[in-house]
């Protein structure tokens, strides 16, 4: 036996350390290892112009003379004036500048084209406010495409001089209106919305057009502004791509994470049948093996636990994942300046949150915030460690919850995962070390931890967004197939959640211990999925939170000693060990234990 495990550690101790160099190389090149590729130019778009509204199908309010529609991939101009679209003159911008379309460059459109696309009809002279004088229209429709709303970018600009009136559309949450190049300040104009009607707003000092909608902004909205004492009348209408949840688009914006999930399930059975096999051909190993990893019929026992702290738990992660990705798109609201600490990823650009991972790990953007942004930056994320600490770990994290429904998913097809101890956790500590390294350091050397993210293959796809996966693909795979073995196999390397655990001493949440009830029985450390062990070797302090602790709760679950262990939220006591809990939630399993003991019994003698 204790070759055995020598010749084991003799192979895990250097494939840790290969694992964590070959991390920090590729990641400086994750950028070209593209997993999937979804086209991120507009090059698998085209655009047609549709010659009235009714073919449109889309808008109804006649004030919005010229707009955008999408249908999947194709791009439509239409108009509900008195000239059809193809009367229009379409202009894109590219990295060459402004580039005017031509019908060979609508059906296949160039890589260069940046996403943003306006469309100008020529002037009209009509009365438009009946005093009998006439008044000049200048109509214009403009669109952006989904990649262009990347996370704090540059927001597409076009010529003033063609397009005197413009609408821009900032960091999926500031709309502006530019009148000739400055910002329209102060003034009054009219805001349709296909969602809520017409009204009258004023800008600010900035241009800005504020409590406007992200719903409204998604169905499309325009802007008239009259200048010259109305003789001049300007509009322009702002059509964003949006993401129509369940439809076919949507499907195939979830094909990256369904191939991710093939391919892990493939992973798992490999491995299934490697160790199949290591069981099958060593006698020795293979005994070593049903020992300490259960490979029998019987696989974990689980019991039925009445509704309690645990399901509270699980209630709160499934509501936490669907309000992180959902939340924008469901109630229309972005609470961009406050940023949470947690693995929702940014490049879901519906989220009801702001992440401060991407801020974290690209400290350099840090720069290019106002301080009142700088300052409730830092106030969120600071709040947050405090009132909240490594809670939003167990309770709040999306990538979290994948993680338990994979472990799940293992207890009930009955198969046992790794065999926990000290070791294994002192192996995967380089690895942490690694990931954090990555995750303060490659803003600094050109790199993006986004590109090795496996958050990425989760949130935005959920959401409907077509993004490119890069390493971060491959790792999520590793992921999920080291959750199946190892339960929250992430959170033991995760570097966001290591930064919020040094928090620790400072955290609303703890986990105490009663050292007197405590009878030493490890039932605590066998339960926790991140191999805290101090927290049933500890014969003195009461306060047991360590920074790896994620405030699952798994410990006090498993604990079978009346209040030997307990949770608690700024010294309030909410959640306690029961010996009561404990037994009543496995008397199933101690039927089920009896009946397997007494088949394996009988089946050895039959062997005999």
């Amino acid at each position: 036996m204790k070759k055995i495990y020598q010749n084991i550690k003799k192979t895990v101790t250097p494939a840790v350390i290969l694992v964590c160099v070959v991390l920090m190389l590729l990641s400086l090149f994750a950028y070209n290892l593209v997993f999937y590729q979804f086209s991120t130019d507009a090059t698998g778009y085209t655009m047609v112009t549709a010659v009235s509204s009714e073919e449109a199908g889309e808008q109804t309010d006649t004030s919005s003379k010229l707009y955008f529609s999408y249908d999947n991939n194709q791009i439509s101009l239409n108009t509900m004036s008195n000239q059809d679209a193809s009367a229009a003159t379409l202009y894109a911008l590219s990295v060459n500048g402004i580039t005017e379309m031509t019908a060979d460059n609508m059906a296949v459109m160039s890589p260069d084209y940046l996403g943003s696309f306006i469309a100008t009809l020529p002037q009209q002279t009509a009365d438009l406010d009946g005093d009998g004088s006439s008044e000049t229209l200048y109509l214009a429709a403009k669109t952006d495409m989904e990649f262009t709303q990347g996370y704090r970018p540059t927001p597409p600009i076009f010529d003033h001089e063609l397009f005197p009136l413009e609408i821009i559309f900032t960091d999926r949450t500031t709309l502006n209106v530019l009148f000739e190049g400055e910002p329209l300040a102060d003034q009054t104009v009219t805001l349709t919305s296909q969602r809520s009607g017409t009204s009258q707003v004023t800008t600010n000092s900035a241009g800005g057009i504020e409590g406007v909608s992200l719903l409204d902004i998604r169905s499309g909205i325009a802007v008239t502004y009259a200048a010259d004492n109305g003789d001049n009348v300007y509009q322009m209408s702002y059509q964003v791509e949006d993401n129509t949840l369940f439809s076919s688009r949507y499907l195939a914006a979830m094909t990256p994470f369904m191939i991710i999930v093939l391919l892990s399930a493939i992973g798992i059975i490999l491995c299934l049948w490697l160790r199949r096999r290591i069981v099958k051909k060593d006698p020795v190993m293979g005994r070593f093996a049903n020992e300490r990893t259960s490979l029998g019929p019987v696989g974990t026992m689980k019991g039925q636990r009445k509704f309690g702290f645990m399901t509270l738990r699980w209630l709160t992660m499934i509501i936490s994942f669907f309000t992180l990705i959902y939340g924008g798109k469901l109630l229309g609201q972005w609470v961009n300046a406050i940023e949470i600490p947690i693995f929702a990823c940014p490049i879901n650009q519906d989220q009801l949150i702001a992440s401060s991972c991407y801020t974290l790990a690209h400290l350099n953007t840090l720069v290019n915030l106002s301080w009142s942004e700088i300052g409730i930056f830092l106030a969120s994320l600071l709040i947050s460690i405090v009132v909240l600490g490594r809670f939003i770990c167990g309770f709040l994290c999306p990538l979290g919850l994948v993680q338990d429904l994979t472990h799940e998913a293992r207890q009930g097809l009955k198969i046992e995962g790794l065999p926990l101890s000290e070791k294994l956790y002192r192996q995967l500590k380089p690895i942490k070390w690694t990931m954090l390294l990555l995750f303060l350091g490659l803003s600094f050397v050109g790199g993006n931890f986004c590109d090795i993210c496996p958050a990425i293959t989760l949130s935005p796809a959920f959401a409907g967004f077509k993004v490119s996966l890069f390493l971060g693909g491959f790792f999520m795979i590793v992921v999920i197939i080291g959750g199946f073995f190892k339960r929250r196999f992430f959170c033991n390397i995760c570097p966001l959640g290591y930064l919020i655990g040094l928090g620790h001493k400072f955290s609303l949440f703890r986990i105490k211990k009663d050292c007197q009830a405590c009878t030493e029985c490890g039932a605590c450390y066998e339960a926790c999925p991140m191999g805290i062990k101090t927290i049933y070797t500890e014969r003195e302090e009461t306060d047991v939170t360590t920074a790896d602790c994620i405030m699952c709760g798994e410990c006090i679950d498993k604990c079978p000693e009346n209040k030997a262990l307990s949770m608690s939220f700024s010294g309030l006591k909410f959640y306690r060990a029961s010996r009561k809990t404990f037994m009543s939630g496995h008397k199933k399993s101690e039927k089920k234990l009896k009946r397997f003991i007494r088949k394996r019994e009988k089946n050895e003698s039959d062997q005999k």
